[in-house]
């Protein structure tokens, strides 16, 4: 398993592990110790997927290698080759070694959300022509997949890829389509639109129930915890727990919306098409971060009778517990 001490990966690892599954985590060399959450007999094994040494001995007699490994940090150019070229030697070695099914993190990110009417589920398109003015991680995902789908066809392993909505949970409270800070005020993009959210310990559940399942096979799934949470009670949530002053402002989408459109048009149109705006004010990533649509999990729970088991008010208290 790769990413396995990142804030979704270390909760799959005990996930796995409580299922009785035995683990072995690829770590970047001189990676920080290891997480709490980790049971004791885990096999551990340094490597970067992006190094030079050979990969052959991490996979040696294992069956289903989890792909969560993904570079958080650096320039966007940093981010796409982590994603394209570690993962192309990731698969090329797991290909040669007998894998028998790779089960890739994904995210969201994918959708064309400008293109998404009513609701987000797999059907929705991906992102395709546009994709490189949405951000580098967007970029990097659509890419990854592109890759890990090719790899698999070639190398004929099974290929599971999921598609977490915001994920939050302790340490990671803050998701991005809650709101935007301006100063003190915590403004709130669309009130009442409902979030894609997934808490972290059902989200690594999820992931370890596709690792295992036999239906999950070539499928690819979106991971939310069912309709989600609007936006204004989220945010609500996330001020009192982290003990944060100041107001909530609510925003209606179609003024905010209006406004970036408007602002991005004066400023193209001023610069000749080459203004470089702040990531809020470049419509396709202000859509992809507060656009209100439908969302649920629906398709991974028909093929693989998976629910969240962590429910709201549960994930609330395990993440601020009494502060709230």
């Amino acid at each position: 398993m790769t990413g396995a001490a990142g804030f979704i990966g270390a909760h799959v690892v005990a996930a796995l592990a409580a299922g009785g599954v035995e683990v072995r985590t690829l770590v970047r060399t001189g990676a920080a110790e290891r997480p709490h959450l980790w049971p004791r007999d885990v096999d551990t094994v340094c490597h970067d997927l992006l190094g030079v040494g050979d990969l052959a001995e991490p996979l040696e007699g294992v069956e289903v290698v989890v792909h969560l490994a993904a570079k958080v940090l650096g320039s966007d150019e940093q981010r796409l080759a982590a994603a394209v070229v570690g993962t192309e030697r990731l698969l090329d070695a797991a290909g040669a070694a007998g894998v028998r099914r790779v089960v890739l993190a994904s995210s969201y990110a994918v959708y064309d959300w400008s293109r998404a009417r009513v609701r987000i589920d797999e059907s929705t398109p991906l992102m395709a022509d546009g994709l490189y003015e949405r951000d580098g991680y967007t970029v990097a995902k659509v890419w990854q997949e592109r890759v890990a789908r090719r790899a698999a066809a070639e190398r004929g392993f099974e290929l599971t890829v999921l598609r977490p909505g915001f994920v939050w949970g302790p340490g990671g409270e803050w998701v991005p389509g809650a709101g935007q800070p301006v100063g003190p005020v915590l403004a709130v993009v669309g009130p009442r639109a409902r979030l894609p959210l997934t808490y972290v310990e059902n989200c690594a559940d999820c992931f370890a129930v596709a690792a295992l399942h036999p239906s999950a096979a070539g499928r690819t799934f979106n991971v939310v915890d069912g309709e989600g949470v609007s936006a204004w009670r989220y945010m609500g949530e996330y001020k009192r727990g982290i003990g944060r002053r100041g107001p909530r402002v609510p925003v209606p989408y179609a003024v905010a919306n209006a406004g970036v459109r408007a602002i991005d048009a004066v400023m193209q149109r001023a610069t000749g098409g080459h203004a470089r705006l702040p990531s809020i004010a470049v419509p396709c990533r202000f859509e992809a971060r507060f656009k209100p649509l439908g969302h649920g999990a629906e398709e991974v729970g028909r093929v693989l009778g998976w629910s969240p088991p962590v429910p709201l008010a549960e994930a609330l208290e395990r993440t601020y517990g009494g502060r709230r």
